[in-house]
Formats: structure tokens, C-alpha cells, sequence
């Protein structure tokens, strides 16, 4: 297989205004280690190397219940098909199907911690994704600084921009964070990193759950009564703490 040539693995976060995004999709059967073959839900926002070897789009692979996942440099795209390298050099590894799979550049992902101050308008990428140990890492809207993301259990938990319970699906903003107003929630939308484990929500209001889609639990939040939820990789739901 072609050696991939990688251009601008790090990047200076001060040096950029704007803030970039990685995406996720997911595994739709499991890959075989060694194989670097890659079949994913969706392709969107892959792209293969340029005819000079350098590669355009990075995928990290978590299986769920992982903490750490695996980097591999993509070299070709066709339909749904991935075909990619291991940034280790290995033969890589195999991964189970429905294993998220996180997009982007090369350089929006990390072989180290943020740390200090931070604002999301000159945070360079988000969610922050050390490759080398696995921590995930979000700039908190509240309070200025790195906080740890999914499956971070590396640094105490902080708070995430405030959300606004929805009267249908929400989006959790981070592993811990305030809920505003009262609707009646039916879902919780997978945020990217997420590869299972817990949430918690601090009710701002008293806001509802019904036992619909991947949620498991019919709940009520109680004001300033910290709410958690666990996730069932088997069942795909989400229990909550009362």
C-alpha cells in the first residue's frame, strides 16, 4: 500500500479564527484486523489521498465500551467502502460493527492535552481528540477552560453549555450540564465521541422523559437535583438515576 505522506500534523490553535468540527458516522460490519478495509454508514466528509500521497481525511475508530481508539489515514473512497492505513504502521486493528467513527483533517487530531484558557471562537477543533491516550476534550462555554469530553476520566468533570430540553430529541453538550426549561424529552442524540458510559444533568427546571426510542426510563427532573444516565450498548438505551 502506498505510504501516505502527512502535511501539518500539528497545528497552532492561537494561529485560526475559526473553529472546526469533527464529525462521526459509524461501522456498518466489522473489520478485520489487518484488512484495512472499512465498510462505514456514511461517507460524508471522507476523502481518499491526493495522486501525491498526501492524505486528505483521518479516521479514529472507538468500539464501544473503549476509552482509546484507533488512527487510520485514508487512501481511497469508494461508495461506502474505506480503504486506510494504520498511522501506527501496524497491521491494524479489527473493530466491531456499529464502532463509532470519528471524521477529519489530519491535524484536528492531537497526540496531546489542551490546557489553559480557551472560547470556542479561536478553539481550533472540536471535540479535542488526543489519539495517543484517547481523552476527549471540550472548551467549556461556562467557564472558559478545557474540560474533559466522553470517555475522559482523566481530569475532574465540568460544565458544558447549557441546554434547552426539547419536546422531542436532545443533544447532551458534554458529560455534565445544566438543563433549561420543561419540555417532554423522547430521545437523546448520540454526540460525537460518545462510545457509551454516563451523563449527568443538572435540572434547571423540571423538565420530562418519556421511555421512547433509546431511552429507557419515564423521569421527571428535579431542580438542582443532579440526574444521570447511563448508556446500554446492548440495549441502546439510556437509564437514568431516578
Amino acid at each position: 500500500m502506498k505510504k501516505i505522506i502527512v502535511l501539518g500534523l500539528l497545528a497552532i490553535a492561537s494561529a485560526f479564527a475559526q473553529m472546526n468540527t469533527i464529525t462521526q458516522t459509524t461501522l456498518s460490519a466489522a473489520s478485520v484486523a489487518g484488512q484495512g478495509v472499512y465498510q462505514v454508514t456514511s461517507a460524508t466528509g471522507i476523502s481518499g489521498a491526493t495522486n501525491f500521497g498526501t492524505a486528505q481525511s483521518m479516521l479514529y475508530i472507538i468500539d464501544p465500551g473503549s476509552r482509546k481508539g484507533e488512527s487510520v489515514l485514508v487512501v481511497s473512497v469508494t461508495g461506502t467502502t474505506v480503504v486506510a492505513q494504520p498511522t501506527s504502521g501496524g497491521q491494524g486493528q479489527a473493530h466491531v460493527s456499529g464502532a463509532i467513527v470519528l471524521i477529519g483533517l489530519p491535524n484536528w487530531f492531537n497526540a496531546y492535552d489542551p490546557n489553559g484558557a480557551c472560547t470556542a471562537a479561536t478553539t481550533y477543533v472540536t471535540p479535542w481528540v488526543n489519539t495517543a491516550t484517547g481523552n476527549q476534550w471540550l472548551c467549556s462555554t461556562l467557564t472558559l477552560t478545557w474540560v474533559p469530553g466522553w470517555q475522559n476520566i482523566t481530569a475532574p468533570a465540568g460544565v458544558t453549555t447549557a441546554v434547552a430540553s426539547v419536546a422531542g430529541a436532545t443533544l447532551p453538550s458534554g458529560p455534565i450540564f445544566h438543563m433549561t426549561g420543561t419540555n417532554a424529552i423522547t430521545s437523546f442524540t448520540l454526540p460525537v465521541g460518545f462510545a457509551g458510559g454516563p451523563f449527568c444533568i443538572i435540572p434547571d427546571a423540571a423538565y420530562t422523559t418519556t421511555a421512547t426510542n433509546n431511552i429507557g426510563t419515564a423521569s421527571t427532573g428535579v431542580a438542582n437535583k443532579v440526574q444521570c444516565w447511563q448508556y446500554d450498548v446492548k440495549n441502546a438505551k439510556f437509564y437514568s438515576s431516578y
